[in-house]
């Protein structure tokens, strides 16, 4: 006898239907942003095979709305219906390679998190306007708690939904009762209003960063903001800097896994010195240098995670963000059947790779961020030096007692050949006053100097005129030379410092060598 056929016989079971206001309320905490909220939804467009999405925020106090509609093929009645069920989509079986859903949640749950009433009209091109809503505040109101799908909007929305009558096909969704992003109260106050409109920017960014793949490609997405014109249009964001002639590309690799293939890719963005403040500005992404670290996690061309670490470690320590590590970024690209291998969420915002791929992105990346750190630490201008190239360090980290100590190097040529001229109660005080330096390096405000304001840390003569940086070069010759080293050679030895090694053409050329 089959268990089933046990269970009924015996009677052993009852029927547990979950009360609809309590899960339709629970729907809207899964955390969702405005910004992933609206990319969310966005997935169901390009799954429907839009080539145009529009979105328009519309301030109006507790009467605002958002609507985002779409020319994709569009949904019969019965579809319709199907669709607006919450978990309407099985995770576990098989979809097409190119759908971004998985739990039959998102329209659900993103559009819950923002209003309280959620309407959905849609058609085909063969089929008339249909259309369903969510309302919270009706199902609510019922003395008998039941799953209560309307079939027509809220009274005054049918202008917002004539927008669809011209387009053969498509889908439109409306997000009314805005309580999350209006404040949740009654009185339509200044700050809400400036908050509500303030959010446009953040999410262009955020959908040109997500989407980037789609709206700079062969598959011609658009997406409109508040218009319908060019300059509505959210503009794609390469996290990559792959048009830039100094970025780092790294050969692709593919990690086999479960008879399916994870590609990576590894990219050094340039340091900041090799880029025009624009390019600084664009490079940086919607989060910031530091946060825009670290892998990015593609399915189907869709960014899931924009910059992290996946919680990798080496054997001293889990990676973190940090400034050193802002240039190292790499591309992921997994397929939608590896979903529940790498645990994504409902958000589409956090993946976590399996275990044999993890140990191969470790070392993949332990390789980029080693090489990303130099570059970071060389600050750029000359990138990555082969073993045959100097640069001249007069600043050298020791450890002293467990801590980081930043000393002058008493054995560098240009150091020791000044000592060396000294008298005995001159290099004395010499001594002393390298000492009182040392030990009064500023690293806490520097660190957090460059931490907030990295556009403003100066390099070596960057504000000299080039006959300044010749006069310094022609005092450092001169305070090192009447040794039995040639001209030459101290010139060269000069121009391998640091401060130097960005004008030794000028220099050369000064001096004749």
């Amino acid at each position: 006898m089959s268990i089933n056929m046990e269970v009924e016989e015996n009677n052993s079971y009852t029927i547990a239907p979950p009360s609809a206001s309590a899960m339709l309320e629970s729907l809207r905490a899964y955390g969702y942003s405005l910004n992933s909220a609206i990319s969310d939804l966005i997935d169901n467009s390009i799954t429907a095979k839009a080539q145009n999405i529009w979105i328009h925020l519309h301030w109006d106090g507790p009467n605002s709305w958002i609507t985002i509609r779409d020319d994709g093929l569009g949904m019969t009645d019965s579809i319709l219906s199907e669709a607006m069920v919450a978990g309407s989509q099985n995770p576990l079986l098989e979809r097409a390679k190119d759908d971004l859903g998985r739990f039959g949640l998102g329209l659900k749950t993103a559009s819950l998190s923002l209003a309280r009433s959620l309407t959905v009209a849609s058609k085909q091109a063969s089929s008339s306007l249909s259309i369903r809503r969510w309302d919270l505040d009706y199902i609510a109101s019922l003395e008998k708690d039941n799953w209560i799908l309307l079939k027509y909007p809220r009274g005054g929305a049918e202008e917002k939904l004539a927008t669809l009558d011209a387009q053969d096909s498509g889908t439109l969704i409306l997000l009314e009762n805005l309580d999350k992003l209006c404040g949740g109260t009654n009185v339509a106050s200044q700050a809400h209003q400036d908050d509500f409109y303030h959010r446009i920017d953040s999410l262009r960014n955020h959908l040109g960063m997500i989407f980037h793949r789609y709206l700079s490609s062969s598959k011609k997405l658009n997406i409109y903001i508040n218009g319908t014109k060019p300059v509505h249009a959210v503009p794609a964001w390469d996290p990559f800097c792959k048009s830039h002639n100094a970025t780092d590309i790294k050969p692709s690799l593919d990690i086999p896994y479960d008879g399916k293939y994870v590609n990576i890719q590894g990219f050094i963005l340039p340091h900041k010195d090799m880029m025009t403040s624009d390019e600084l500005e664009q490079a940086a992404g919607p989060n910031g240098w530091n946060a825009q670290q670290g892998f990015y996690v593609y399915r189907n061309d869709r960014l899931l995670v924009a910059g992290s670490w996946l919680g990798l470690r080496d054997s001293s320590s889990r990676w973190k963000s940090e400034e050193h590590y802002k240039l190292a970024r790499i591309k992921v690209d997994i397929s939608n059947d590896m979903d529940a291998d790498w645990q994504i969420d409902v958000k589409k915002s956090v993946a976590i790779p399996p275990h044999t791929v993890s140990r191969v992105l470790t070392s993949y990346a332990s390789t980029i961020r080693k090489e990303a750190r130099q570059i970071f630490a060389h600050r750029g201008r000359y990138g990555k030096r082969t073993k045959s190239e100097r640069v001249s360090k007069i600043w050298v980290t020791k450890e002293r007692k467990g801590f980081n100590a930043y000393q002058v190097d008493r054995k560098h040529p240009i150091v020791s050949n000044f000592l060396n001229k000294l008298s005995l109660e001159a290099k004395t005080e010499a001594k002393l006053l390298l000492k009182l330096i040392e030990e009064t390096v500023p690293v806490e405000q520097i660190w957090l100097d460059a931490s907030e304001t990295p556009e403003k840390r100066n390099t070596p003569f960057n504000t000299a005129s080039e006959l300044e940086v010749i006069q310094a070069a022609e005092r450092t010759v001169k305070m090192i030379s009447g040794s039995d080293t040639p001209a030459s050679d101290i010139v060269e030895q000069v121009c391998q410092l640091e401060c130097f090694i960005d004008y030794q053409d000028i220099i050369f050329a000064h001096f004749g060598v």
